[in-house]
């Protein structure tokens, strides 16, 4: 009797922490569109053209789709997008109870599912106007019906998964690595069947699912061609200086460093909150003398390969690329921790889920109160006297998007500046830092034309490429 009284209260109590966690992450869903992606995305739903780069390649357009249907209901279109990743991101708590509780009761699988979803980087990083928090949410509806397929012998399970990974390519092309799962899936069907022709139509299932979406998107650009033609120029500007991947500065082993103890433990896992990383380093000394948690083998291999994208191919300024790597070592902590639960583990689990919801609702209300930098700057800068001009980097399509009333253009290279600014003999010329920043990357020193105006700040832990914009006046010697 006791056993079963103690089953409902956690499952009760759980419950209702995930009500109040999905309406606390729902209120205060970011209304801002603050960067570039950001904003491709918010006039996707407005006009959809992925030349004009709303959004920009590959479309995404089950996000897109999502999105517009939310819009519906919703005004602001970065609010919509916002609150269609925590609506998606929030159903994940079905697959990974699922998941769990193989290893354990449904009550302590909830907890764990809160533990891994209550995350406070990954709820604030997923309640803004991108495609990651669908995304990731997806993605664990992808994994657990990759398990699912697992269990079962027969061909048409395989079907399920391979949908869901299209839905996933749809949404976000960079979560491309965990088509491991599927081929894990395979290759153990082939073992088991040992028939060509099972394995051959898995394929072709796959394929014909992502040509779904792929043909609907080219469809809107001119044909196949064209689209394929967008494509490839998008990626060589991925891999260039403006995507900031392949040709980050930072030394190999620099990089590595900054990527698992900033980006993954103090960031991503800690939300740069000392409280919440001692919890996690009780947590997780606890968890690793615990009993054995079996993790599900295409998670494992998939997760790695992504780690390797993400560290060799993904923009390492952003930590909101290593939100699947946060999610997954969570699901593994509170697994093991809780593969035998015990109801003080309940407790502390209980305990830490309220921690984080607390740090992170935290920050979701700051992100939403809060206008983000760029914004603040564009606000003042309509109450200087013109003429003006300011040169930027991303910051101009996020004045587009707000209609501001003054002259703005990005500029990437020094010499097009002085080229540019004869245009502007008679204008007072402004630049933010990342300009400057920029320069100085070219090898040139501008510090002795440049005059401080002002610095505005909104969450670095939300944007850290923009949280901080300086604003300085150009003068001539």
């Amino acid at each position: 009797m006791d056993k079963r009284f103690g089953d409902r209260f956690w499952m009760g109590s759980g419950v209702g922490t995930a009500a109040w966690l999905v309406g606390a992450c729902l209120y205060w869903a970011s209304p801002y569109a603050a960067t570039w992606d950001e904003v491709d995305f918010a006039l996707a739903l407005r006009r959809y053209d992925v030349l004009a780069m709303q959004p920009h390649f590959p479309g995404y357009p089950y996000f897109i789709l999502g999105g517009m249907a939310v819009h519906a209901l919703v005004a602001n279109p970065a609010k919509a997008l916002s609150i269609l990743n925590v609506l998606v991101l929030c159903s994940a708590a079905f697959p990974i109870v699922w998941l769990l509780a193989r290893h354990m009761p449904r009550s302590a699988a909830l907890w764990a599912a809160l533990s891994v979803l209550s995350s406070s980087y990954v709820l604030l990083a997923a309640a803004r106007p991108m495609s990651d928090g669908a995304a990731l949410g997806v993605l664990w509806w992808y994994i657990w019906a990759v398990e699912w397929a697992r269990r079962r012998t027969t061909w048409p399970a395989q079907l399920w998964p391979a949908v869901l990974f299209s839905l996933l390519m749809g949404i976000r092309l960079s979560y491309a690595p965990f088509a491991a799962a599927l081929l894990i899936l395979w290759h153990e069907d082939w073992k088991t069947h040992r028939r060509l022709g099972r394995v051959a139509a898995s394929l072709l299932a796959a394929a014909a699912f992502q040509f779904v979406w792929v043909a609907a998107v080219a469809a809107t650009e001119g044909g196949l061609w064209p689209f394929f033609k967008l494509g490839w120029a998008f990626v060589v500007g991925h891999f260039s200086d403006w995507g900031g991947t392949a040709t980050s500065p930072l030394p190999f082993w620099e990089r590595v460093c900054r990527f698992v103890l900033d980006n993954f433990l103090w960031t991503g896992m800690a939300s740069r909150n000392a409280w919440l990383l001692a919890a996690y380093a009780v947590v997780g000394a606890i968890a690793w003398r615990t009993g054995r948690f079996q993790r599900p083998r295409p998670l494992v291999v998939s997760a790695l390969l992504y780690a390797v994208w993400a560290l060799l191919a993904q923009n390492i300024e952003k930590p909101r690329h290593l939100l699947p790597l946060v999610h997954f070592a969570l699901f593994y902590v509170w697994g093991r921790f809780l593969a035998a639960p015990k109801a003080w583990r309940l407790a502390l689990a209980a305990a830490v889920v309220l921690l984080q919801s607390a740090i992170g609702i935290g920050l979701l209300h700051e992100q939403a109160k809060t206008p983000p930098a760029v914004y603040q700057l564009a606000d003042d800068l309509r109450d200087k006297p013109q003429p003006f001009v300011v040169y930027t980097w991303e910051e101009t399509r996020v004045f587009d998007y707000l209609h501001v009333p003054f002259p703005h253009k990005d500029v990437f290279h020094f010499s097009f500046f002085l080229q540019d600014k004869e245009n502007y003999r008679h204008a007072t010329i402004y630049m933010t830092n990342h300009v400057v920043d920029g320069f100085r990357a070219q090898g040139v020193d501008v510090s002795r034309h440049v005059r401080k105006v002002k610095t505005y700040r909104s969450s670095p832990l939300a944007d850290p490429v923009y949280g901080t914009i300086t604003l300085y006046e150009w003068v001539e010697e």
